[in-house]
């Protein structure tokens, strides 16, 4: 976020109980750890639903965590699963054949690629060319 002060978007941040120590508590003193940023909103999932319905949405078993997922401005989660993402990237061993794996400085430095292609502002429409009679 520190590196896209000024881009407009929110991000959901959810927490799901994985890990042994996982909880509600956990989860409110990591994000409390994090970036005070306004457009940041953290969510407590402990049935992992959120999880589940991203995972069916990527055609995975079982349930998505460890993971980024970007989405166009305006999407809307309608019904039962998640719109399909733009891009996401993730640190699941179990699906790191699908192109979206990434970890440490690696991941660090795809999720600024992703951040900086979302973001970018539309490039103008090109002139239109003359023609070679025109003076």
């Amino acid at each position: 976020m520190q590196a896209f002060p000024k881009a407009d978007m929110s991000i959901a941040v959810v927490w799901m109980d994985v890990l042994p120590l996982d909880s509600e508590k956990s989860a409110r003193k990591t994000a409390s750890l994090m970036s005070e940023d306004p457009r940041i909103r953290h969510f407590h999932d402990p049935e992992k639903r959120v999880g589940k319905a991203l995972a069916k949405t990527l055609k995975w078993e079982g349930y998505a965590w460890d993971i980024y997922v970007f989405y166009d401005k305006g999407a809307v989660w309608r019904g039962a699963l998640p719109p399909a993402p733009l891009d996401y990237l993730h640190q699941l061993g179990e699906h790191s054949d699908d192109g979206h794996f990434h970890v440490g400085e690696d991941l660090t430095r795809e999720l600024h690629k992703v951040m900086t292609r979302i973001t970018a502002a539309p490039s103008a429409p090109a002139a239109p060319e003359k023609k070679g009679g025109d003076r």
